[in-house]
């Protein structure tokens, strides 16, 4: 028998064209940092505080987008984070003072950056169930392309044709990409008459329950672990877009001063020994975190 097409695939293949698009500009910041110092003669520490605003912005937002997306879903939060980070990203093309930096940079891309992860991430989750970590794992692939094809090719940008006209091309092809690739998005496979991994009506209605009945913002704010670690398993789906965003966000916070930190250290020191050694603390420290994170009891989250 023929096995028919399940349409979350097509929000799988969404999910890692966000994330490479996304996260890959957002690595692009390194490769232009030399082109700032060099024209405009700004410290590492003002040209870095610009990308910490810009990962505050992030976070902030995220959480704004992760609670919307569970309303409304993703294809409009995608198509405005899109033309956020577009514009943004194509003014940078006139960028002559460092108040436009922080203003174009860190609030306008910084707003087109906060929806890669929890939206792509949390609307993935409500599309499959069994294989949600696979196919979480699938989007987030598109992180690791971004990071390494985007940056490259905004170094073959700047040698062909300046640091000017490569912001204008990376700004309209991501616009042009975000628009066209939330078309195919969808908030949940219910909204179009589907059920979680492809399953039929009847498998559905003979135990494969769906976890769209979840705790709220409030109730998970209750467990600890909702303050370590948050992706679907533990709460279910139901908010998990605004749940998603309050963690991602408290990640933002150490994005936001991780760049600051770093510029001001290399200013002061000429080195970013010290910077890199925190930074090793604090990734031991959190590896400690999600060793000791556990379920918490489904009664006390549901209380």
């Amino acid at each position: 028998m023929r096995v028919k097409y399940f349409y979350g695939y097509n929000i799988v293949a969404a999910g890692f064209i966000i994330q490479a698009v996304g996260v890959g500009a957002m690595f692009t910041y390194g490769v232009f940092f030399k082109e700032f110092q060099a024209e405009f003669g700004w410290s590492r520490a003002a040209i870095s505080g610009a990308s910490s605003l810009a990962f505050l912005m992030m976070g902030l937002v995220g959480i704004i987008a992760g609670k919307m997306n569970d309303r409304i879903g993703p294809k409009v939060i995608i198509v405005v984070s899109g033309i956020s980070m577009g514009l943004g990203y194509m003014l940078m093309s006139r960028l002559q003072t460092l108040w436009q930096l922080y203003l174009l940079y860190g609030v306008l891309v910084g707003i087109g950056f906060s929806t890669h992860d929890v939206i792509t991430l949390s609307t993935v989750a409500r599309w499959f169930e069994r294989r949600r970590g696979m196919m979480s794992g699938f989007v987030k692939v598109g992180t690791g392309s971004g990071q390494f094809l985007v940056p490259l090719i905004a170094t073959l940008l700047i040698a062909a044709y300046g640091w000017r006209n490569s912001y204008l091309i990376i700004g309209s092809a991501a616009l042009v990409i975000f628009v066209a690739v939330a078309q195919v998005l969808s908030r949940d496979p219910q909204a179009i008459g589907l059920l979680p991994d492809g399953d039929s009506h009847d498998s559905h209605d003979n135990g494969s329950g769906s976890r769209q009945e979840s705790v709220t913002l409030r109730a998970a704010a209750r467990t600890g672990q909702f303050w370590i670690l948050c992706v679907a398993e533990f709460y279910g789906t139901g908010s998990h877009g605004v749940l998603f965003g309050i963690v991602l966000a408290s990640g933002t916070i150490g994005g936001a001063i991780g760049p600051l930190m770093a510029g001001v250290t290399f200013d002061t020191t000429g080195s970013y020994r010290i910077a890199f050694l925190l930074l090793t603390l604090l990734a031991v420290i959190g590896f400690v975190l999600i060793l000791l994170l556990k379920p918490p009891r489904e009664e006390g989250a549901r209380s």
